[in-house]
């Protein structure tokens, strides 16, 4: 199979030609046609600074249809609220509380301020991952700061909101603030996502953007919203940035006009997940189909599994070690991409799994 590398993709130009790049989250479909039409129309007119607190209208579009309620403030994307949250809320060697298996700029942003990861594993039951609420709970009293992440990445998991009244009710209790990371919230199959805000109001700040569900990726942008009093104090550790007014654009126009796209895109998307998980069966790897996002997220018999993989069959996956400590045997794969380059590197990972 001939595929040549995308020079301007980080996913398709980081490893060599021949490799086939399932790693990075974004998606290899183009944007929709609305969203385009809007980058050019706004590149016609003005590029200058915009206010300082953005587009009033898409300020707007976000709150309704997120059904979030409080102030919102526009970021440079989801990660940089990571830090700043971690900054703002927490002081040099005090713990930070997140859920492992997790997106590595969770772990990151703990790391690099030199704060403690207090990490609460998920529990692995017969029907797929869920909260361990007993282990949250005896952790929680070391924490002022939860990091979350739900839709859950690596592991697809859409919360319950069983588990979310429950988190919510732990929170208050040793009065936890939680910083949702609900960037994935539109790419949900089965089960409809719940913003944790609706059961935590009064003490949770949702991280939301357009990157992951309308492949915005390279046009970064994020918001942040939530009680004022906590959303001015994370605001005093973000850069002192505008808002992209490009990428304000593109998500004024995926919310308004880019529906049938996300609709024909999470079909696609299903079929890619569904193709995953049989073959996973099928070759024998522990995998439990995920219930939101575009990534799939395996064990495997292998240590320092994804440079097996890599090796032998020219297949780049993200390495389960970035996403905490006890997870190099697992993999996560990106089924983002057409059914062609998802079939062939498939079929390249189960002749490397004979070899082992």
């Amino acid at each position: 199979m001939e595929l040549p590398p995308r020079k301007d993709s980080l996913k398709w130009s980081t490893y060599p030609e021949g490799v086939l790049p399932l790693w990075v989250a974004d998606m290899d479909f183009p944007v929709a046609e609305p969203i385009r039409r809007a980058i050019e129309e706004r590149a016609k007119g003005f590029l200058g600074y915009p206010p300082r607190e953005g587009d009033l209208e898409l300020k707007a579009l976000i709150l309704e249809q997120t059904g979030l309620e409080g102030e919102l403030a526009f970021m440079p994307g989801v990660v940089v609220g990571l830090y700043g949250a971690v900054a703002a809320f927490t002081a040099p060697g005090q713990g930070v509380l997140t859920q492992v298996p997790i997106y590595p700029p969770f772990l990151a942003a703990i790391r690099e301020q030199k704060r403690t990861i207090l990490a609460n594993p998920l529990r692995e039951t017969e029907e797929g991952y869920r909260l361990d609420l007993e282990g949250l709970e005896r952790l929680a009293y070391a924490s002022r700061l939860l990091l979350f992440c739900h839709p859950q990445n690596p592991t697809g998991r859409v919360y319950s909101e069983e588990e979310l009244s429950a988190l919510a009710t732990i929170a208050r209790k040793h009065d936890l603030i939680v910083v949702s990371d609900e960037l994935h919230a539109p790419l949900t199959y089965e089960k409809p996502h719940v913003p944790l805000a609706r059961f935590l109001p009064e003490r949770t700040l949702t991280l939301l953007g357009p990157g992951k569900a309308y492949n915005l990726a390279g046009l970064p942008i994020g918001a942040v919203v939530g009680p004022r009093p906590l959303v001015e104090a994370l605001r005093r550790h973000l850069p002192h940035t505008f808002p992209n007014v490009l990428a304000m654009a593109a998500w004024k126009a995926a919310l308004l006009e880019a529906g049938p796209w996300l609709r024909e895109t999470l079909a696609r998307l299903r079929a890619n997940r569904d193709r995953v998980a049989a073959w996973a069966k099928e070759v024998g790897l522990g995998h439990f189909p995920p219930e939101g996002t575009y990534l799939a997220w395996f064990k495997t018999p292998i240590p320092q599994a994804a440079s097996f993989f890599l090796k032998e069959a020219r297949v780049a996956l993200n390495p389960g070690e970035n996403f905490g400590e006890g997870y190099d045997r697992y993999v996560r794969l990106n089924f983002a991409t057409y059914p062609e380059v998802l079939e062939e590197a498939l079929k390249r990972l189960a002749e490397a799994l004979k070899k082992v």
